[in-house]
């Protein structure tokens, strides 16, 4: 066994094992919707199982807050499981997006819990749900600081956040999170640092540093990157979003 194999953590070992899970088409995620309706349990699984990074992108906002990563992305797993049972792939929307709120519900959920600011009886906590999910987004920015963007996240926003405004930014990086696995290895790397997908998002200048290439060719790839995915969307809104 090789050095590499011996030091590999579990959640290493992990993130390599659902890196290897292939996309699910429109279609795909569609018909298993049909079909978790239908009380197929193994659909919940195959339309999850796709998806799985898509958690640990979003679980990486909310490190640093109390729990470490192994648990930030079983909890955001169970919020997907949950956005699995509800999802309705008639609706025009891709399942990463419609997960994306029931992940950091689930998330937020349990932060909370383990920080101990919300101590409430079960039997009346559907009904502060709204509450603490209110809270939890306003005091986002305070507590993870400018190292702590949201995926959404491109100009900052110094107003108090808007929750609508939030959500349909995390639906547009919810597709371009499934897009730009289909980009190559080094495309992939600046999209994701310059918009943010996963990571807090840099300038051209600071992902330039980080790769020891010139501010030029960092433009050039992500200009060529970006032309690779509008070919690959018609979201009329992802289009504005990278465009801008």
């Amino acid at each position: 066994m090789c050095m590499n194999d011996q030091k590999k953590t579990p959640l290493n070992t992990y993130l390599d094992e659902i890196s290897m899970q292939p996309l699910l088409s429109d279609d795909e995620e569609q018909s298993l919707a049909e079909r978790i309706k239908q009380g197929d349990s193994k659909a919940v699984n195959e339309l999850t199982q796709p998806n799985l990074s898509f958690v640990v992108s979003l679980a990486k906002q909310y490190k640093h807050r109390g729990l470490d990563m192994e648990d930030l992305v079983s909890e955001g797993n169970i919020g997907m499981l949950k956005a699995a049972m509800r999802f309705d792939g008639r609706q025009g929307k891709r399942f990463v997006a419609f997960a994306a709120p029931y992940i950091r519900e689930a998330i937020e959920q349990a932060i909370e819990q383990q920080s101990g600011l919300y101590r409430v009886p079960r039997d009346v906590e559907d009904s502060v749900l709204e509450k603490r999910r209110s809270r939890a987004l306003s005091i986002d920015a305070p507590i993870g600081g400018s190292a702590e963007l949201s995926l959404g996240r491109v100009i900052a926003d110094k107003d108090a956040s808007n929750p609508v405004g939030e959500l349909e930014r995390d639906s547009l990086i919810a597709e371009l999170q499934q897009l730009i696995q289909r980009l190559n290895e080094r495309q992939q790397h600046v999209v994701e640092r310059f918009f943010g997908v996963g990571v807090a998002p840099l300038t051209m200048a600071e992902i330039a540093q980080e790769m020891g290439l010139k501010r030029e060719r960092i433009r050039q790839i992500r200009d060529q990157a970006v032309r690779h995915i509008l070919k690959m969307t018609k979201n009329a809104e992802l289009k504005n979003y990278l465009r801008a």
